[in-house]
């Protein structure tokens, strides 16, 4: 017979959630010890190794928590225009102190393979398939060109804006933001909607 083990303490989880994030954004992901996140948290190692498998996993649960909807794609009348707000909501996050955290975590996950897996399925691919859902709506809706490869038009939108924001080759501004969009619809939008 399988026993049921013990609820899980919300006022736990929330103390590791935001230790977590007070320790990397002071020190950096490398620095920081599920040790120091216990301490910080005020509970016990195995207390945070019965929620979360690794430090990278709660690391990314801290950053997700942190970010909620903020980034999400935002009501509008039309799929264009969810994705240029989105875009423009991505860029202000980046602009953010919180941007830094994004930086320091991809520039880790080059060197520790858990970060990096971690940071791919909690962090890009919900977003790229957010962002997929998006273009595809606004094929549907006859405002793009069905004939183009969808995650090549993701990374052009979006790898840009991490290009600058892993490298600081340029401001990620409004301006910048519109250019990038005007350009991907230059090349991806239906030619029906592109007389009008």
């Amino acid at each position: 017979m399988r026993t049921i083990g013990r609820p899980r303490s919300q006022a736990a989880h929330d103390a590791i959630l935001k230790a977590t994030l007070r320790l990397i954004t002071r020190s950096g992901f490398r620095a920081v010890s599920v040790n120091e996140i216990a301490a910080e948290a005020g509970v016990g190692k195995m207390t945070i190794y019965r929620h979360w498998p690794n430090k990278a996993a709660v690391v990314m649960d801290s950053l997700l928590e942190l970010i909620g909807n903020e980034t999400a794609f935002p009501k509008a009348g039309s799929a264009l225009e969810s994705l240029r707000r989105q875009l423009h909501l991505q860029a202000a996050f980046f602009r953010s102190a919180r941007g830094n955290l994004i930086r320091s975590l991809v520039s880790e996950a080059q060197s520790d393979p858990e970060l990096a897996s971690a940071f791919r399925d909690r962090w890009l691919n919900p977003r790229r398939e957010g962002v997929r859902q998006n273009i595809q709506a606004a094929i549907s809706e006859g405002s793009l060109r069905r004939d183009f490869n969808i995650d090549t038009a993701i990374d052009q939108l979006y790898g840009s804006l991490y290009y600058r924001l892993l490298l600081g080759s340029g401001a990620i501004d409004d301006a910048f933001i519109e250019d990038t969009y005007q350009q991907f619809l230059a090349g991806h939008k239906a030619r029906s909607s592109a007389r009008k």
